[in-house]
């Protein structure tokens, strides 16, 4: 393992405006179980799962997000944003790792495409996040940091670089297992039972964060959207025959990509809220 190349990996990510950077040991994500691709798959021999964080900023994350033109002119604007930002910055890195004589790929923060038979990314980077110690899979399913809770944004590099992990130190040590997130879910997603990922009804968080219950003015999701196999994207044509709306948001996440309406769980989190408290009294506000 090379201490002096992971010290210099580590520096770049933060010169380049990563807010945090953690390395994973890359082989203990082969065969994710939830459609996510193999690290080895990516990159033949891949050793190291590098791990970028960008952390929102408060005023983004806490503005009126039941006006429509408000949440879209900020935080899905802002995410948008951060993503291209996340992109360039591993970029950077793994063409440096590249210089270095490594193979090395960026993988893209967003979802690169969806359709009705999985919804997810090349790899799982709030997996890659936690086993990197940079935070933990909390009660929401979103990744926690213990500084800004799920405030954050994710990007991952793979490499064959041999890098010092830094290893999952943060498990069981973040999410404060008060579900708040589960309790103001408004589609009911989450639930306390049981523990992530086996605490989440991915057709509920659809009917919330494609908008469905905005839109619709219905918070519970119907049940045969809730029961549609392989997933709910088998019903979209349906409902947005009964709610023109819904075609309307189709349109516009066709010009403007990913499109979140809601993101609740991530917004009442008490890690994320505490955090940007102790922020607000460090500052004497």
């Amino acid at each position: 393992m090379s201490e002096e190349l992971t010290k210099k990996v580590k520096e770049l990510a933060l010169e380049l405006g990563a807010d945090k950077v953690g390395i994973a040991d890359a082989t203990l994500a082969e065969d994710p179980p939830h459609g996510h691709a193999s690290p080895p798959n990516i990159i033949k021999g891949a050793k190291a799962a590098i791990s970028l964080v960008l952390a929102y900023p408060d005023g983004a994350m806490d503005v009126d997000h039941t006006d429509d033109l408000i949440h879209a002119g900020t935080f899905v604007a802002v995410q948008h944003q951060m993503n291209a930002e996340l992109s360039r910055i591993a970029l950077k890195i793994a063409k440096f790792l590249e210089k270095q004589g490594y193979n090395a790929t960026p993988i893209a923060p967003d979802v690169p495409g969806r359709d009705e038979k999985r919804w997810c990314g090349t790899i799982s980077h709030r997996y890659i996040a936690q086993l990197a110690g940079v935070g933990e899979i909390g009660q929401s399913n979103l990744l926690l940091t213990p500084e800004w809770g799920p405030r954050v944004q994710l990007a991952t590099v793979l490499t064959d670089a041999p890098l010092i992990e830094d290893g999952p130190v943060l498990i069981d040590k973040v999410c404060k297992k008060c579900f708040d997130c589960c309790e103001k879910c408004p589609p009911r997603a989450l639930s306390r039972e049981n523990y992530p990922p086996y605490n989440f009804n991915l057709n509920r968080c659809f009917w919330g964060v494609d908008g469905w219950a905005r839109l619709t003015k219905v918070e519970e999701p119907p049940k045969d959207w809730v029961d549609a196999r392989p997933t709910a994207l088998i019903m979209v044509s349906k409902y947005a025959q009964k709610y023109p709306q819904i075609q309307e948001y189709q349109d516009l996440t066709t010009r403007m990509g990913l499109f979140p309406f809601c993101n609740e769980c991530q917004r009442v989190c008490r890690v994320g809220l505490n955090a940007k408290e102790k922020k607000e009294e460090q500052q004497g506000k």
